[in-house]
Formats: structure tokens, C-alpha cells, sequence
């Protein structure tokens, strides 16, 4: 119940999304972890290539999207309880 797993395939990636949401003191904390395994020659590069992308465009903004559901669903107290840079 508290466990996801998004899988995505492509000609390039074989990757999963993982997920879990556990209780803590003060409210829950989100657990996330991308897998990519590799499906050709081409992978390697691939990630290479997209690895900016991925970490300075599409993560930041899944993680915002995630904080902004769960501040409108449960309260904008309980929704950033992520780590500091």
C-alpha cells in the first residue's frame, strides 16, 4: 500500500521508477529511485547524453509536482520535508 513501480521501455532503456512512502515522526517521508538497465550498445551513451537533462530539468520538476500534490492534499506543512543543498 505504501509501495509504487512505474516501468518504462524504450529502444534504448529499460528503466524503473521506484517508490515508497514511509511514516515518520511529524509527518511521512518519500523514498524514490530510478533503474535503468541497459538494452543495447546505445544505452550507455544515451544516458550520458541525457544525464543533465534528467537532473536538472525533468527531477526537479517531478519532485515539485510530488511536493505541491501532497501540499494540496494533505497541507503545506506536511509536504517539504526534503533534504537541503
Amino acid at each position: 500500500a505504501d509501495e509504487a513501480v512505474a516501468e518504462a521501455r524504450n529502444a534504448t532503456v529499460h528503466a524503473f521508477l521506484v517508490m515508497a512512502l514511509r511514516a515518520r515522526a511529524g509527518g511521512y517521508r518519500l523514498y524514490w529511485a530510478v533503474y535503468v538497465k541497459p538494452v543495447g550498445r546505445m544505452t550507455a551513451i544515451y544516458m550520458a547524453v541525457i544525464d543533465p537533462f534528467r537532473r536538472l530539468i525533468v527531477y526537479p520538476a517531478l519532485i515539485r509536482r510530488t511536493q505541491a500534490g501532497w501540499a494540496g492534499a494533505y497541507g503545506a506543512r506536511d509536504a517539504v520535508d526534503s533534504p537541503k543543498r
